[in-house]
């Protein structure tokens, strides 16, 4: 069902609109910048324009149009970034469906809409998922069943920590870092006063391992290799912040107990 303030609108308004909400969704959900582009620039080759431009750099996305209504231009910054292929997945389905046109813009932007409010996984699930990729990162790193528990459990403290802390708005540096103190203490703690023979640096390396920020470089490094090098020195960046984040947090353990 379209959008009804969008039936009012003039075709290429919608057009822009629908690039602008899908390449924002994409970069908050982790894309690369030349997908971003190229997806937007798809879903603006349907207003049948003369020219079009999407420039989109890691923090801010602008695009114009030159309509028949004069020349229409949108600029958005993003500062927000997460990881989600899924949602990238499912927005350049939409755009490819609109180009191959088995959908309309309308339809389109409803979809895009759609997928930008929609969450893969939600409450206990995401806690539940740091437990997994700590404990099997663990087990998979050669660790035995006590390693493995204890790094479930230390999972489990980083996934409360971030739970309590994101509602507080505090930036991702001291949201990794707190969150992996939480880790790094329950592990340490663990091997001072319960299991003394545990091996601590394999619990703690899968305990990290829920952030580690391995996508984030795998895009940095496509997007430089693009020629995208504002964003791919810009993730970059981001990806040795989150390590020192992790490091201090580790470190902190220590120096506490």
């Amino acid at each position: 069902m379209a959008d009804k303030k969008n039936v009012s609108k003039s075709l290429e308004r919608v057009v822009a609109e629908t690039a602008m909400l899908a390449g924002e969704t994409m970069l908050i959900a982790g894309a690369e910048i030349s997908r971003v582009e190229d997806t937007m620039n798809r879903i603006l080759d349907y207003s049948k324009c003369e020219s079009h431009t999407a420039f989109v750099l890691a923090t801010g996305i602008t695009l114009t149009l030159d309509s028949d209504e004069g020349l229409i231009t949108m600029s958005k910054r993003v500062p927000e970034r997460t990881t989600n292929i899924n949602r990238i997945y499912l927005i350049n389905n939409v755009s490819r469906a609109l180009s191959a046109g088995t959908i309309d813009i309308y339809t389109a932007y409803d979809e895009i809409k759609r997928i930008k409010d929609v969450r893969q996984f939600r409450g206990v699930l995401y806690g539940l998922s740091f437990v997994g990729v700590a404990l099997f990162f663990t087990m998979m790193l050669g660790g035995d069943f006590t390693d493995c528990m204890v790094a479930g459990v230390a999972g489990l403290a980083m996934a409360i920590t971030q739970w309590a802390l994101v509602p507080f708005g505090f930036n991702s540096f001291f949201l990794n870092m707190i969150s992996t103190l939480s880790m790094a203490l329950t592990a340490v703690g663990f091997q001072r006063f319960v299991f003394a023979n545990m091996n601590i640096d394999l619990v703690i390396i899968g305990g990290i391992m829920p952030i580690v920020p391995g996508v984030i470089f795998t895009t940095a490094m496509r997007d430089t290799l693009n020629g995208d090098y504002t964003a791919g020195v810009s993730r970059g960046l981001e990806t040795g912040v989150v390590a020192f984040a992790v490091a201090v947090g580790v470190a902190l353990a220590y120096v506490i107990l």
